[in-house]
């Protein structure tokens, strides 16, 4: 019968830390996903581009850059007067070089790359087009809608995640702590308990090294930092600490 339960207790010790094993690898790649997505969000923000035309007969193109800086939602980018566009069309097309005739640089007009300063919300395009209708010499407005949307829902995607996640750390913070009263109040070793979480800590940092190991097989990012990823680990640790029985001496 002793070493029936002798078996079993090993038994399930393995199984516990084949659990971590497991619970690493998937954090781990929770974790890492978030932050692919983030990285993603970032480099779509570089193409969130709002292009104001201004009118070819317009002399005051710097009283429009003016009310354009004085939006409050937007930041000015860029500005390319109307020989400059005309260069830059030149230089994309280099055949205009040999046809193009004096004049033609007045058929360019003068722009502006405007960019938002926070995070665009389904009004923000429309409230734009208002804004800029009502500012005079300003002759066309262009971007990509599908951009803006997109981005705006990814980070809606993204705070969700946080919230998420601050939630659940916070709920098992709370257990924790109860936790770790009922040791204290039961007696039980609190090294014992260190030296667990510190076998956990291996084992799931192994679960890590496991999927590492699979990153670079496929070719696979791993753009998790280390101080997120030294985070889910423990906290892999901690959840299986935590529903660990309190063994009395």
């Amino acid at each position: 019968m002793k070493n029936g339960r002798k078996i079993a207790q090993i038994t399930f010790e393995s199984l516990k830390l084949i659990t971590l094993i497991f619970l690493g690898g998937v954090f781990v790649f929770i974790a890492n996903n978030y932050y692919q997505i983030e990285n993603y969000s970032k480099d779509l923000s570089e193409e969130l581009n709002i292009f104001v035309f201004f009118d070819k007969n317009s002399k005051n193109d710097e009283k429009v850059l003016e009310k354009l800086n004085s939006i409050n939602s937007v930041l000015v980018k860029e500005y390319v007067d109307a020989s400059q566009a005309y260069k830059k069309t030149v230089e994309k097309n280099p055949i205009l070089n040999n046809i193009s005739l004096p004049n033609d640089i007045n058929s360019m007009q003068s722009y502006a790359v405007v960019k938002p300063r926070s995070i665009p919300n389904n009004n923000f395009l429309l409230e734009i087009k208002t804004t800029f209708s009502n500012i005079a010499d300003i002759e066309e407005i262009v971007f990509d809608e599908s951009n803006f949307l997109h981005y705006a829902n990814i980070q809606e995607r993204l705070l969700l995640y946080k919230k998420a996640f601050s939630i659940v750390i916070s709920i098992f913070s709370v257990f924790l702590i109860l936790k770790f009263v009922l040791i204290y109040i039961s007696g039980v070793n609190i090294f014992k308990q260190a030296e667990k979480f510190f076998i956990y800590l291996l084992s799931s940092s192994s679960g890590f090294l496991l999927f590492w190991s699979i990153c670079k097989y496929k070719h696979y990012s791993l753009l998790a930092p280390k101080v997120s990823i030294v985070t889910v680990l423990a906290f892999a640790c901690v959840l299986v600490l935590m529903l660990d029985k309190i063994e009395i001496e």
